[in-house]
């Protein structure tokens, strides 16, 4: 299984769309793209909001002011193992899924372990079912 195979759609936020936005985006889709034209400049995720609400950015800031790093790419080609090895090495979230350059969407790391744990399934119902099998 492949990164883009599990990539979810989101919300694309202009960078100077309002935070009060991306707190509906990702009270709806778990994650919203911060973008300038096609670049994604960053991810925000619900730590993100509460982030900047600690901080105190009011609801009506610009969104950027909630990004505080550049976001995580995947090329959606990647498998999942080295996708996940990614966001473990740069503590990420979620991950923007990219095909040929273009952002495509999300990917976060319960994403990943929710197909894992399907994959362990139909793996142990397969042997399951082999060892039913009558002899060839």
């Amino acid at each position: 299984m492949r990164a883009v195979d599990l990539a979810r759609k989101t919300a694309l936020l202009p960078y100077n769309g309002k935070l009060r936005d991306a707190a509906a985006a990702v009270l709806r889709d778990g994650a919203c793209a911060v973008v300038d034209g096609d670049y994604v400049m960053g991810l925000l995720t619900e730590r993100d909001i509460v982030g900047a609400a600690a901080r105190g950015v009011p609801a009506d800031a610009p969104v950027v002011e909630a990004v505080d790093r550049p976001p995580l790419l995947v090329e959606g080609f990647e498998p999942l193992w080295r996708v996940a090895e990614a966001m473990v090495a740069a503590r990420a979230e979620v991950a923007a899924v990219t095909v040929g350059g273009r952002f495509v969407g999300v990917i976060s790391a319960e994403d990943i372990a929710g197909a894992e744990g399907q994959l362990a399934e139909a793996a142990e119902f397969s042997g399951l079912m082999s060892s039913f099998a009558p002899p060839a």
